[in-house]
């Protein structure tokens, strides 16, 4: 249809102006970053690397005592740099959402960076460098956690 020869024609332009692909220098060591969500007080097996992220529902409950608990076992693994988003089941880091015996307790993060809609660049070896952006909002889904 000529309709779609047209969109195919714009879509190949816009390739052309894009230029080439990115392609990581091959003379820096790479950087291999692990990602892990929803582990919902539970510790496990974690593959090794330099970044680990975990992105949300650390906890059940959302209490200071299970967040504490996870934040210690993510600690004692081998990443040189560790991330932390919270999710709509880790309520201590919305305020709002904060259980009363939680109220004037603090966590010990251990090291650990915690992003609440910012960022953060991270260094690596060889020069490199990454930036992360964290942000615990989501859809309505339920609960009113960062919702």
């Amino acid at each position: 249809s000529p309709l779609q020869a047209f969109i195919s024609f714009v879509y190949g332009v816009f390739l052309t102006l894009r230029g080439a692909p990115f392609k990581p220098p091959r003379n820096k060591p790479r950087v291999k970053v692990v990602c892990l969500s929803d582990t919902h007080t539970n510790t496990l097996s974690v593959p090794n690397g330099d970044v680990l992220i975990h992105a949300g529902d650390l906890t059940n409950a959302g209490t200071v005592q299970e967040i504490q608990a996870q934040l210690n076992w993510l600690a004692s693994l081998p990443h040189k740099e560790k991330i932390v988003i919270a999710g709509n089941h880790d309520s201590y880091f919305d305020p709002k959402s904060r259980k009363a015996e939680d109220k004037n307790k603090k966590l010990d993060f251990k090291g650990i960076t915690y992003l609440e809609n910012k960022a953060v660049t991270l260094k690596f070896k060889g020069g490199r460098k990454l930036n992360f952006y964290g942000s615990p909002n989501v859809p309505k889904c339920g609960g009113s956690d960062f919702a």
